[in-house]
């Protein structure tokens, strides 16, 4: 699906399967920009976060200018809670289990109603928000790189999304097909947080980067006191 064909899409919309695939979102010269920035990523790490007042940086980089704008049409009204970037290659191989992104980014360990399993991760805090938030919440997943099935891409369980809370115990029982996310530098997919997702290890890993630029409805994010850009 070309941009330029897509419409945008919502905070409330469902959007089934749970995921819209975009081709050639970014130009050659917009990704080419965004190196410097996942330079930054520490060796053999998972990836590198921002949120926060290091978020804050990050957005109003040059480099990033091109997401923002990016960001307004396709998620109008969606504030950016937080940034993730990913690298896979031979020394940060890693296997991902399936599992839902359920925790975000908050300003302090005083909890709001409804938030629970307060953790302190790199020098800030996150817990697990409830259902309702997560799935009005969006995430952009940008390829960097180009991402093939022998990289050890995302791979999606279409309609998860729907089930709500799944408890890990829960899931080796949830039959459905593991969709891989491959695609081409400049390509983008939006997902929702609740969508099961997983991640092998390459077989042949290429050193893939992956931004990811997690959204959650500005005006909620305003209601609940979140530290959104």
């Amino acid at each position: 699906m070309e941009v330029a064909e897509a419409a945008a899409i919502s905070a409330t919309d469902p959007f089934d399967p749970g995921y819209r695939f975009l081709r050639r979102v970014f130009e050659r010269s917009e990704i080419a920009a965004l190196g410097p920035i996942l330079a930054g990523i520490p060796s053999s790490a998972a990836g590198k976060r921002w949120a926060g007042r290091e978020l804050a940086a990050l957005m109003q980089s040059p480099a990033m200018q091109p997401v923002r704008r990016k960001l307004g049409e396709l998620l109008p009204e969606m504030a950016v809670l937080r940034a993730v970037a990913f690298r896979k290659d031979a020394d940060a191989n890693w296997f991902v289990p399936a599992h839902q992104d359920r925790s975000i980014p908050v300003p302090s360990p005083a909890l709001l109603p409804g938030f629970d399993n307060l953790t302190r991760k790199e020098g800030g805090w996150q817990a697990e928000a409830p259902i309702e938030l997560l799935a009005e919440m969006r995430n952009l997943r940008i390829f960097v790189d180009r991402a093939t099935v022998d990289d050890g891409p995302l791979e999606v369980m279409p309609g998860t999304h729907r089930r709500g809370r799944i408890e890990q115990a829960e899931i080796p029982a949830i039959l459905g097909q593991w969709l891989p996310m491959t695609g081409e530098s400049g390509d983008a997919v939006i997902l929702s947080p609740l969508l099961l997702h997983r991640s092998r290890r390459a077989s042949e890993p290429s050193g893939r980067r992956v931004l990811q630029i997690e959204c959650v409805p500005a005006e909620l994010a305003e209601a609940l006191k979140l530290d959104a850009r």
